[in-house]
């Protein structure tokens, strides 16, 4: 190896050689560490909560645990509270389903982690966008819905494109104050 870096060394100069190899060692490190950063890092969960279980075969509606998600800017998280008007008690028969029972049990406030977290200069409200604009969760979450297990990263990559495109579509402001502080 050593030899044909010689070689090559030779031939396109010492310093090229030295600039392309941290070219080549940058797109091998960077490239997979910048895919990363714009997915946003992992998000754990308390419980491996089954939404489809939820939404699907027990029809609760987002705003059952999503409680304020028609008035307020943040949709809101289910707490133990929340969890309690059914799991006081054992539900269903899965090893999850009785781990969140003991859990809250034993005093286990059940703190859900978001997914989805806005930039700072960028002003959202789920009142607009649900109540108001009467749109779906699955045009921003995906087919969160339908999971099995909480996802580790949010199901769609919501950026100013995805946004623009959305306001677009059904001729909402593009006003760049109505958006950005």
């Amino acid at each position: 190896m050593r030899h044909v870096l010689e070689r090559l060394a030779g031939r396109v100069g010492t310093r090229t050689l030295v600039v392309l190899g941290g070219v080549v060692l940058a797109a091998v490190v960077g490239v997979p560490a910048l895919a990363i950063a714009r997915r946003g890092p992992a998000v754990p969960q308390p419980v491996a909560f089954n939404h489809l279980k939820h939404t699907e075969q027990l029809e609760l509606s987002c705003e059952f645990c999503h409680q304020y998600v028609r008035t307020s800017a943040h949709s809101g998280l289910p707490d133990a509270a929340t969890c309690s008007l059914c799991h006081a008690t054992p539900q269903g028969t899965s090893d999850e389903a009785a781990r969140v029972t003991e859990l809250l049990a034993a005093g286990d406030p059940l703190r859900f982690n978001k997914l989805v977290r806005m930039p700072e200069h960028v002003f959202y409200t789920h009142r607009r966008h649900v109540a108001i604009a009467e749109l779906d969760c699955e045009i921003c979450h995906g087919a969160i819905g339908t999971t099995e297990r909480p996802p580790r990263r949010a199901l769609v990559r919501m950026d100013m494109d995805f946004c623009m495109d959305c306001h677009r579509e059904r001729d909402a402001t593009l006003d760049c104050n109505a958006c950005h502080r």
